[in-house]
């Protein structure tokens, strides 16, 4: 497991132009150790941001921040720190996301039905609304789950969804995808570093290595291709 500083450590390594182990710390790094800091970071977001289905950035949350009279829940009003996307097929007979009267418990749990906005809009949110238990959801242009009927109770809600990028900023900060890929955010910082720097010569070595291990990141990362049954 790589940490932040030894990543930095290893890109500085690998550059040629840094002497001894260093930088001693990411912290208040500035002029060439400053650069191999920020590239560091910036290839390890860059990775994260190739995919929005990269396995390790996938997480479940359940929350019971459901309240009677609310209809719309955006990722912070659900206690999510990180939230990015609401992760679902958008496949109306698929129920990834469920809920269920916090005072009953997980034995009341049952699956909420997606209808997309388009739809969610004109069908239920048009005329007088009653409250009551919720069975739809749909996702609204401000990135917010909508559910309906209006809630009447307090309720919790489980599902999945995608988080925003790690940022690494101290020096035992770890990447969180699986460790054994942890060298592609060396990689891909040299890569930017040579190219800063016009290393002609290092470049091609770089970017090979980056682009077989990121491959090798995508096939054990992304999930797996299905095959829908046969058309009717």
């Amino acid at each position: 497991m790589a940490t932040f500083l030894a990543l930095c450590q290893q890109v500085a390594s690998d550059s040629g132009t840094i002497n001894g182990a260093l930088p001693t710390t990411v912290v208040g790094q500035t002029q060439r150790l400053g650069k191999i800091v920020r590239w560091t970071n910036q290839a390890w977001r860059s990775i994260q941001n190739a995919h929005g289905s990269w396995r390790w950035m996938q997480a479940e949350f359940s929350s019971g921040s459901i309240v009677s009279g609310t209809r719309a829940y955006s990722g912070s009003d659900l206690g999510l720190t990180r939230h990015a996307e609401w992760t679902f097929s958008g496949r109306e007979d698929e129920e990834r996301f469920s809920i269920y009267l916090t005072a009953s418990g997980v034995a009341d749990e049952g699956g909420l039905h997606f209808r997309d906005w388009s739809d969610f809009y004109p069908m239920f949110m048009r005329g007088t609304q009653t409250n009551g238990r919720p069975g739809y959801f749909t996702i609204t242009p401000e990135n917010k789950i909508a559910l309906h009927p209006i809630p009447d109770a307090a309720y919790t809600i489980r599902g999945l969804y995608r988080k925003t990028p790690q940022d690494m900023t101290a020096d035992t900060d770890e990447p969180e995808m699986p460790a054994r890929f942890h060298d592609i955010i060396a990689d891909a910082a040299l890569v930017a570093l040579g190219t800063h720097d016009e290393s002609m010569s290092q470049l091609p070595l770089w970017r090979l290595r980056q682009i077989g291990l990121f491959s090798e990141l995508e096939t054990d990362q992304l999930p797996r291709i299905r095959l829908e049954g046969a058309l009717a």
